[in-house]
């Protein structure tokens, strides 16, 4: 009776214990691997508008990429927030630091407003951030040859 007891203790436990596991970390961390996933097909997708096209070209999907962009910020930083254990999670590689993702974020959203202009638009200043944003989060961005 007591051995019954104690294993639907145990297995009670180990439950749990698995239940927030799988919801607190894998779970909001998977979320952060979408988000990055998202960056990197937005930067690959919508290259040729975002790094070769002038800026009086198609001005209608310009703004719904820039609005894209601005979208993906935000979620990139709130996917970090979300995340607990975030800082044992960096000490094993799996999220880079703060001040990284902040840079990322930063960026995403420059390109989001140099892609407003309506005048000339910046190309030199659009590879770096989207090559800096490759770089910073580990993702496959797109790159001129």
């Amino acid at each position: 009776m007591f051995t019954a007891l104690l294993t639907l203790i145990v297995v009670g436990a180990l439950f749990l214990v698995s239940q927030f596991f799988a919801e607190g970390v894998v779970k909001p961390y998977i979320e952060y691997r979408k988000v990055l996933a998202e960056i990197s097909y937005t930067l690959i997708y919508f290259a040729h508008i975002i790094i070769s096209e002038p800026a009086s070209w198609k001005r209608d999907e310009q703004a719904e990429i820039s609005e894209r962009l601005r979208q993906l910020s935000a979620r990139l930083r709130s996917a970090i927030t979300a995340l607990p254990f975030h800082e044992l999670m960096r000490l094993f590689r799996l999220i880079p630091s703060q001040d990284r993702i902040y840079d990322a974020a930063a960026r995403l959203l420059r390109m989001s407003n140099l892609l407003r202009e309506t005048e000339h638009k910046r190309h030199d200043e659009i590879r770096q951030d989207m090559a800096a944003i490759g770089s910073v989060l580990q993702i496959d961005v797109a790159r001129e040859k």
